[in-house]
């Protein structure tokens, strides 16, 4: 299979937990992400993302 690379940007918090937790079970990052994404295509598991608007009245 040939090889693609793939840059993105995310939440550098949540890098840095996901590298941490990669490393702990000693897996690698990208196989990980693979993992995921294949089990997205499969239809594995759906993601439901929310948009929500608060509107508050001014203080007078």
């Amino acid at each position: 299979m040939a090889r693609k690379q793939f840059t993105t940007t995310i939440d550098e918090d949540i890098q840095k937990q996901f590298k941490e937790a990669c490393a702990k079970n000693n897996v690698k990052m990208n196989d990980v992400l693979e993992a995921f994404m294949q089990g997205y295509i499969e239809g594995n598991f759906e993601i439901e993302k929310e948009v929500k608007y608060i509107l508050k009245k001014n203080k007078k």
